[in-house]
């Protein structure tokens, strides 16, 4: 019962943590901290609460944005891709320490994130024409992201590995 409450007092800290990091850069075009914090949720917490805290962290942003709410589809497509990134933090939590494993991590996520929150642009703009000019015009920002995400992984996950392990509950 004990690490119960754990799990769910430190997924609770960092759904919020993630929704409030979202803000700190939202100004940034595709820099962001939010797919941080739902990949460090995997590696602190494991498995299920890293998929559980990934789509919290990305549904509450996504649907509290000072942008507005995302489109439906977009919606669940990141959720989804919250998801993932809670996934890959839990399966390769003993590498993250590891810069070359951060910087795999931060990259295959996003890139994951990307394709699939520009693919569920074919739904906001369903005509062949429509959808090609999205995703053009969408590349340079996901170049940006890509970038952006993997230096901040490879920074940041070595140097807080070891002090967030010391508090994890997941089993490295």
């Amino acid at each position: 019962m004990k690490s119960r409450i754990k799990a769910l007092s430190y997924s609770a800290i960092l759904v919020a943590l993630g929704v409030g990091l979202g803000y700190v850069l939202a100004w940034i075009p595709n820099v962001e901290l939010v797919s941080f914090t739902a990949v460090l949720a995997g590696f602190m917490l494991g498995m299920k609460w890293g998929i559980i805290d990934g789509a919290l962290i990305f549904g509450l942003y996504s649907f509290l944005s000072p942008y507005g709410m995302a489109p439906p589809p977009l919606l669940v497509a990141q959720i989804i891709g919250g998801s993932f990134l809670g996934l890959l933090g839990a399966t390769f939590s003993k590498g993250l320490r590891k810069p070359i494993y951060a910087a795999f991590v931060g990259f295959v996520g996003t890139l994951f994130f990307d394709i699939i929150t520009n693919a569920s642009g074919f739904f906001a703009f369903p005509t062949r024409q429509t959808f090609i000019a999205y995703i053009i015009a969408g590349l340079g920002f996901t170049v940006i992201h890509l970038v952006s995400n993997t230096v901040l992984f490879v920074i940041l996950f070595p140097v807080l590995s070891s002090v967030v392990e010391k508090i994890s509950i997941s089993k490295k």
